[in-house]
């Protein structure tokens, strides 16, 4: 039996980066072997002999593709890009990405980024040929909109020292200020980055 595959997440926003770690952790096939922000992300990748990556895109100092260009070839993990911005699909494919996953995504669309990253690692170079791109890319186009036509259902919500998900339909109102909002929900107010 294959040892579990190491995983690592990088993302600047560490309640993302805990949302995926509690989903992935669920799986016996998968270790998190550690999470971190881009500019650090190098060197846990290749001091924990990282498998698989989840990678967001735009982080400060250090973004998702300069932490790949940073990596020596033979430590080049496989990678499924994290991020709220659909404009990089395409670049991510030329860095052969196994999936791209646009925030917010629900459980079954993580659980299907994983599967496809269970079969490349099981198979490694398969899908790597033209066909296999250009399919995986149509597949992940398709998937991305069918992503901006569903409403967002639950948020993730940081509030004393725990994550909570509060459903969109029990929000009130929300009040911006800078970077911030105030989600204002029955009798409670969760404020959010």
């Amino acid at each position: 039996m294959r040892p579990p595959i190491r995983v690592a997440i990088v993302d600047d926003e560490p309640l993302a980066r805990q949302a995926l770690r509690m989903v992935l952790e669920t799986d016996p096939e998968v270790a998190v072997v550690g999470d971190c922000v881009g500019v650090d992300a190098p060197a846990l990748i290749e001091r924990e002999g990282v498998e698989l990556v989840f990678l967001d895109v735009q982080m400060p100092e250090v973004d998702g593709f300069e932490v790949l260009a940073a990596l020596r070839p033979g430590a080049l993990p496989a990678t499924v890009f994290v991020t709220a911005h659909d404009e990089y699909a395409v670049r991510a494919f030329e860095v052969h990405a196994i999936d791209y996953l646009l925030k917010p995504f629900d459980d079954a669309r993580l659980h299907t980024a994983l599967a496809r990253a269970k079969q490349r690692l099981a198979r490694p170079g398969d899908g790597a040929d033209l066909a296999g791109v250009q399919a995986q890319l149509r597949a992940l186009l398709a998937d991305a909109a069918r992503a901006e036509r569903a409403p967002v259902e639950r948020l993730l919500v940081r509030t004393r020292g725990k994550v909570i998900a509060i459903r969109a339909a029990d929000i009130d109102w929300i009040e911006a200020a800078d970077y911030y909002a105030t989600l204002h929900v029955g009798g409670a107010a969760h404020l959010v980055r």
